[in-house]
């Protein structure tokens, strides 16, 4: 069973559905749950020739409730992306939450994001923080700019906590602007001119040095991430 659900998911990373399908298949009866999530992303993603949604989504939400929490994330994923009631929305971030609480770094990031948004529940940055930093560290891409992003505006909408929350958006900005993001770049241009506005070149220019030494630092004194401990 495991070679089985291997290979198949090797196929489904190449998109090859319809072979997923015939090699999943046999297996169905025995209602494991990676096989019935491996034949819910085939029906689901797969050409018209074998796309069956109905039934792709009732194994995907069996394979969710049976512990999968890679369906749990993509079922939760699905109702958010198609008008959800308020109610759909609440199971969809269940099913995410889950995944995320187990350590899938991209259910993480998309918690993150859920309570950094203000769309389905109320926005909490606090609540926030953690997902992104769990994702950022596991290298989901925008993970480390979201997480630069809502620590400064953490800092913005309490003053108290600048000291605390100032220091680790740049942190995060930082490090997404090493791994290439192009907004985190303009945003540290655009802070890096406005500190030389207001206290010159030189000011400017040492004080970004000591951010780049601080950031170094601080990114050794971040712990591996916790094992992943529920099914993939």
């Amino acid at each position: 069973m495991t070679q089985a659900y291997e290979a198949g998911r090797a196929l489904a990373d190449s998109q090859k559905w319809e072979e997923v399908l015939v090699l999943a298949q046999p297996y169905a009866e025995r209602d494991d749950p990676r096989i019935n999530g491996l034949l819910a992303d085939a029906y689901i993603n797969g050409p018209d020739s074998i796309r069956d949604i109905d039934k792709g989504l009732t194994l995907r939400r069996r394979a969710a409730e049976a512990g999968d929490m890679r369906a749990a994330y993509f079922m939760g994923k699905w109702i958010l992306e198609h008008e959800p009631t308020d109610a759909q929305a609440k199971e969809a971030i269940g099913y995410i939450q889950a995944a995320a609480d187990c350590g899938m770094p991209a259910a993480n990031y998309e918690l993150g994001t859920i309570f950094s948004s203000n769309t389905y529940v109320t926005r909490n940055y606090n609540l926030a923080i953690p997902y992104l930093e769990f994702a950022a560290v596991s290298g989901v891409s925008g993970a480390a700019w979201n997480a630069g992003i809502v620590y400064s505006r953490l800092a913005s909408t309490d003053p108290s906590l600048m000291k605390t929350a100032g220091p680790k958006s740049m942190y995060w900005l930082l490090v997404s602007k090493r791994k290439g993001d192009a907004d985190a770049s303009r945003l540290l241009v655009e802070i890096q001119k406005s500190i030389e506005n207001s206290a010159g070149h030189e000011y400017a220019r040492n004080w970004f040095e000591i951010l780049e030494k601080e950031t170094d630092q601080w990114a050794k004194n971040i712990r591996p991430l916790a094992e992943f401990n529920c099914s993939k």
